[in-house]
């Protein structure tokens, strides 16, 4: 043991030193290893990464391939089914008279026209009546305001108010008891009309599923070969709106069965908006 205390310190100084150098020299090795750790797992991920991208585009190729075969296969089974199957007609009906058709579409017209009921037929006459009668009144004042004093101020400024408060206002359309009386004849007929209709459109499909027969293409496009398991009678009601819908608007594409969307709101639109959707729906796997 060294006796001279400063000797004894420096040899500890130099002691603690070469431990920190050690320390420092183990703390760089730890951090190379760990930075080589790090760019090992980054390339493992990038590489696992790319494998997962190739995977996708590879089960979207598949998927596409599947497609593919599913729509050869429909064709094809079409093709077979052709020569040994009795078709389906569910594009001539002859049963189905030009004058319910046109029933039909007045019904719909008098739906979609706004007419009134006969409780609110009364109230607009009597808004009517009210506003005539200040109307007349307006003018009376109007007319007034040609003779009054220039002191008479405050009467101008009645006269004038009570004039412009009639003119800021519109006069109510009156009702018309005959379009509301024809409206309701027309909205009975076009019911009994569309009922008869879907009847006689429902039987024929249910007859062409019970005998089995070849749907025809734009029928299969949209609802697809066979009614979903479980869910029969929700489909037979679409499939005859679907072949209504082209009756009542004269769609008679071999392949498109509703054709192109309508563009203006109405009950055109919103039928072809819904059977979209249900048919849709019935495509899924």
């Amino acid at each position: 043991m060294n006796i001279d205390p400063v000797k004894a310190l420096d040899d500890k100084i130099e002691r603690l030193k070469k431990e920190l150098k050690s320390l420092e020299t183990r703390i760089d090795h730890a951090q190379t290893e760990a930075a080589h750790t790090q760019l090992s797992q980054t390339n493992q991920l990038k590489d696992n990464t790319r494998k997962l991208t190739k995977t996708n585009d590879r089960v979207t190729e598949l998927a596409e391939s599947v497609h593919r075969l599913e729509r050869l296969l429909v064709a094809l089974n079409r093709k077979v089914r052709a020569g040994e199957t009795q078709k389906a007609d569910f594009d001539d009906w002859p049963e189905v008279a030009e004058s319910l058709i046109t029933q039909i579409l007045a019904g719909q017209e008098a739906y979609a026209r706004r007419t009134f009921t006969p409780q609110e037929a009364k109230d607009t006459r009597k808004a009517i009546a009210e506003y005539d009668r200040k109307a007349l009144e307006a003018i009376d004042a109007a007319e007034a305001l040609t003779h009054l004093p220039p002191t008479a101020e405050a009467l101008w400024r009645k006269n004038y108010k009570q004039w412009r408060a009639v003119t800021t206002q519109e006069r109510p359309e009156a009702p018309d008891d005959d379009t509301y009386a024809k409206d309701t004849v027309a909205k009975s007929a076009g019911n009994e009309a569309i009922a008869r209709t879907r009847r006689l459109i429902r039987t024929r499909i249910e007859d062409a599923v019970a005998r089995d027969l070849l749907f025809p293409a734009w029928f299969e496009n949209v609802l697809g070969p066979a009614a979903p398991p479980g869910r029969a009678d929700d489909w037979l009601y679409t499939a005859t709106d679907v072949v209504l819908y082209r009756l009542l608007h004269g769609v008679t594409s071999p392949a498109d069965a509703l054709g192109p969307a309508p563009s203006e709101e109405g009950h055109r639109k919103t039928l072809h908006d819904r059977l979209t959707g249900e048919c849709a729906d019935y495509r899924k796997p």
